[in-house]
């Protein structure tokens, strides 16, 4: 009966670990999304106007694509990436030697950050169409 006892109190005991680190985990895995969604906002309100006079290219990538802003001299300082729905799931800051990067790209679905899709389609073909 001992034995059993013992037993029952490691299995509540390995249960409870696991249930700790699953909330931990949980915990985690917000707080990285929020991180993630507050520096992508920034840069996307830095880039301002899907269709500023600032946009200087693109980059078509199978995931996502992604439309490039120049700041001053530099023609590639702010890019802002989005999937097929819209979502905003990466935007760069090339304006310091240090760049900052915000990425969802390995959970898109979790960005609540939208631009609008056609928008994006739009300048992506105007652009690619300048460049024939």
């Amino acid at each position: 009966m001992r034995r059993r006892s013992r037993h029952a109190t490691v299995a509540v005991a390995i249960a409870a670990g696991v249930v700790a680190l699953v909330v931990v985990g949980r915990v985690e895995r917000g707080h990285w999304v929020a991180t993630q969604e507050r520096g992508m906002a920034r840069i996307q309100a830095l880039a301002g106007r899907l269709d500023s006079p600032t946009l200087s290219g693109y980059r078509v990538l199978p995931a996502f694509d992604c439309l490039v802003y120049r700041r001053g001299s530099n023609p590639f300082a702010l890019e802002v990436c989005v999937d097929n729905r819209g979502r905003v799931v990466e935007t760069i800051d090339r304006r310091r030697t240090t760049r900052r990067i915000y990425s969802l790209r390995a959970e898109p679905t979790a960005s609540r950050l939208r631009l609008d899709r056609a928008e994006v389609d739009r300048l992506l073909l105007m652009m690619t169409a300048s460049r024939g």
